[in-house]
């Protein structure tokens, strides 16, 4: 295999990372959008449930 093969071929393998990695992110940064919505939906129901012990 010659030295530019080698090359282009390496090329081609970062590339392929770099698709994965931004993949890998697109996904945690909706992971993260979910786990913070989830987290704001139970404390709108603890705060619900404190509300709901003062109404009379």
């Amino acid at each position: 295999m010659s030295e530019t093969e080698l090359i282009g071929e390496l090329t081609d393998i970062c590339i392929r990372q770099a698709e994965i990695i931004k993949a890998q992110a697109y996904v945690l940064e909706q992971l993260g959008a979910q786990v913070k919505e989830e987290e704001a939906l139970k404390e709108q129901n603890r705060l619900r449930a404190i509300a709901g012990e003062w109404e009379v």
